[in-house]
């Protein structure tokens, strides 16, 4: 009854916070000219007419039956304004836009690389378009697989990704990607209310913290410590649950810190990261404060979903995957990591990452720059793949986005309260890049990136292990990325 009474509200709040940054419909140029941005990407005045025979133009996407927006499974908003856009892109440039599926064996991350890069160094290109995470951006970019499009954005580009994504497809000054959707924050600590009340708290204490401001570092760790006194490790239930990697995902930017930087200069050694790690390295040695029992490739505590742990990390959408969250049955409530010393003192910047692979977006084949002048309207080139692409995106109101999202996160939220905090760390996304290192970044191999920042956080060992880290990526930098 409560979230149904308050779910306007909630979306009116909404929709005020967006509207003070909504764009206008007209766009004024260099030259000051004005266009209007309600025609796709300023596209429908050419001067070109293509015609590339009924050649089909390939998407090869994570999932094709949601991206897809002619799919019956299609996920997303704008399903007709997207089919419409296709339609009429099909029509003007002779085309067949058609989205097809990675092989099984190049599902993400390394064997997607792989891919992509032996398709396109063999001369053998699968596609005009790929989608990967922008982590992959630097290895591929370096093997050439991919090219830079950066130069067609003031042509093509639409204003809202210039102001809200650009910047998580760069690597070394230049920009690889394109796509139409919002890099929001979709990490946080979920916890479980019901514990909470049965404790004698309120039970979304954590949330209304910081909602008043008052979530830091230091506010969690005395949160965290009182109910370590509460709760007894004899039968299983601890204030603290999860991979320590996780936990480390969110404490390192919610201080300023970082692992890897899109211009690949390492943060594992700076002050901010440190701090972020040696305090998790203290909570974590606490006797009876943080079980980590939870299998690598899953992200839930098993104590989490029986109701014994009261925080643990992750993404929203682990709430209805019954492998992660979706089993609870128990209230859940979503705070945002705490803020860290250098935040709160206003020497950096609070950030999260979106996912710790990066935002998914789409880049462009490195086979098609090589085209005779003059036959550009009959054979595809880099200008011409990018601009039937961003003819085919739809850039609708970020307030649809935001009320979407709203609505969603108060299926699984056990409160109001929760979405809001939720709204509030949305724009805070940053890029972090370590994982484009790849399988020396993120195996469980005991020497990978990974293992040494869970080990020293373990092992309590911060600082030393850091600084043979940085030694470790600069060699692995040196390897893979070397012009």
């Amino acid at each position: 009854m409560k979230k149904g009474l308050l779910l306007l509200v909630l979306i009116a709040c909404v929709m005020i916070v967006v509207g003070c940054n909504k764009k206008s419909n007209t766009t004024t140029t260099n030259n000051g000219t004005t266009t209007n941005t309600d025609c796709p990407n300023n596209s429908c005045e050419d001067e070109i007419q293509y015609d590339f025979g009924g050649k089909e133009f390939i998407i090869m996407a994570n999932n094709p039956n949601t991206a897809d927006p002619f799919n019956d499974n299609y996920e997303g908003l704008y399903q007709r304004e997207k089919q419409e856009n296709q339609k009429r892109v099909e029509q003007k440039y002779n085309i067949k836009v058609k989205y097809v599926p990675f092989p099984a064996s190049a599902s993400w991350g390394v064997s997607r690389d792989n891919f992509i890069i032996n398709s396109e160094v063999t001369g053998q290109p699968q596609a005009h378009v790929y989608n990967i995470a922008a982590s992959s951006i630097p290895v591929l970019a370096t093997a050439g697989a991919i090219v830079p499009v950066g130069q067609f954005y003031e042509k093509y580009a639409h204003e809202q990704f210039l102001t809200y994504k650009k910047e998580f497809v760069k690597y070394k000054g230049d920009y690889y990607g394109y796509d139409d959707s919002y890099p929001y924050v979709d990490v946080g600590l979920y916890y479980n209310q019901t514990l909470l009340e049965e404790l004698g708290y309120t039970p979304n204490k954590p949330t209304q913290m910081w909602l008043e401001g008052n979530w830091t570092w230091d506010t969690f760790e005395e949160f965290v410590r009182e109910l370590n006194t509460k709760l007894d490790e004899t039968q299983g239930k601890y204030p603290m649950g999860g991979k320590v990697n996780d936990w480390a995902d969110g404490f390192v930017p919610s201080n300023g810190g970082f692992y890897l930087n899109d211009n690949l200069e390492i943060g594992v050694d700076r002050p901010e990261t440190i701090a972020a790690l040696e305090k998790l390295a203290e909570l974590y040695n606490t006797p009876g404060m943080w079980v980590s029992e939870v299998d690598y490739a899953y992200s839930t505590e098993e104590k989490w979903k029986q109701g014994n742990v009261v925080f643990n990390p992750g993404a929203h959408w682990h709430l209805f995957d019954p492998s992660r969250m979706g089993s609870a049955n128990f209230e859940v409530g979503y705070v945002p990591y705490p803020k860290g010393p250098a935040v709160v003192n206003g020497t950096a910047e609070y950030r999260q990452i979106t996912q710790i692979w990066g935002v998914a977006t789409y880049v462009f084949s490195g086979s098609y720059q090589d085209v005779p002048e003059g036959y550009e309207r009959f054979v595809f080139s880099t200008e011409a793949i990018f601009k039937i692409f961003s003819e085919l995106m739809y850039f609708g109101d970020l307030e649809d986005t935001f009320v979407d999202l709203s609505i969603d996160f108060l299926k699984y939220y056990a409160d109001e309260e929760s979405v809001d905090a939720h709204l509030q760390v949305l724009d805070k996304a940053y890029n972090e890049m370590l994982y484009g290192l790849g399988e020396d970044a993120f195996s469980w191999a005991t020497d990978s990136c990974l293992s040494m920042i869970v080990n020293s956080i373990k092992e309590r060992n911060v600082r030393a292990q850091m600084t043979i880290l940085r030694t470790k990526m600069e060699g692995l930098i040196e390897a893979k990325f070397k012009e």
